[in-house]
């Protein structure tokens, strides 16, 4: 199986089980909260790509899609075109969907019966929120590096390469000094090092 027979398998599929899924759905999680702009001729599906809440125990469940499960459908729609048979989600957002180029897949006349008989081609309106996250730099494509002050920090050898050389060449500077005040404060303490050292103070003892 080629890989564009392989992504539109995977997205019939994906259809079809949530097609299916509907009626189970309805039965755990209540009816679908209305949509006021959806289209009357389409089907409403919850969206399996967001958390769902439960009103009769009052939590939420996780998606029943994980994020890697979307992003290998979105991958595999990206190569049939179908972009537009998934609904939107973290993996794929819904500017993406409507700027993708749509292409209704290559079907003989069985499978379009099928198809038509089915329903995983027919219009589906998604039923949910989705909360995209506003990142800074993400349209230009810098949202890696937006907000810094510098794109790259470079090793910590780099960056610290000119307080060190500042550091150093105050020490050069007053290295004769400091040679000389360390050589004289010795020498005033002991002028002879190999004589007796004479105690003025009478000795203690320590009890």
């Amino acid at each position: 199986m080629s890989t564009a027979a392989a992504g539109l398998s995977a997205v019939k599929r994906f259809r079809l089980h949530e097609i299916k899924g509907l009626r189970h759905h309805l039965k755990r999680y209540g009816p679908l909260p209305e949509k006021p702009d959806a289209n009357p001729k389409a089907l409403l599906l919850p969206n399996p790509f967001l958390p769902r809440f439960n009103p009769t125990s009052g939590r939420w469940a996780p998606p029943k899609y994980s994020l890697r499960r979307q992003a290998e459908l979105v991958k595999q729609a990206k190569v049939t075109k179908t972009l537009h048979l998934l609904p939107p989600g973290p993996k794929l957002r819904a500017a993406e969907i409507l700027a993708a180029p749509t292409k209704s897949p290559r079907l003989n006349l069985d499978e379009k019966k099928k198809a038509l008989r089915g329903g995983w081609l027919s219009k589906v309106e998604w039923v949910g929120k989705v909360n995209e996250k506003q990142v800074k730099g993400a349209e230009s494509g810098t949202r890696l590096y937006s907000g810094k002050k510098r794109m790259f920090k470079g090793h910590k050898w780099e960056r610290v390469k000119r307080r060190r050389f500042n550091y150093k060449k105050i020490l050069l500077r007053d290295m004769d000094q400091r040679i000389m005040r360390y050589k004289s404060y010795y020498k005033n303490r002991r002028p002879n090092p190999l004589a007796t050292p004479q105690v003025n103070k009478k000795a203690k003892l320590p009890f």
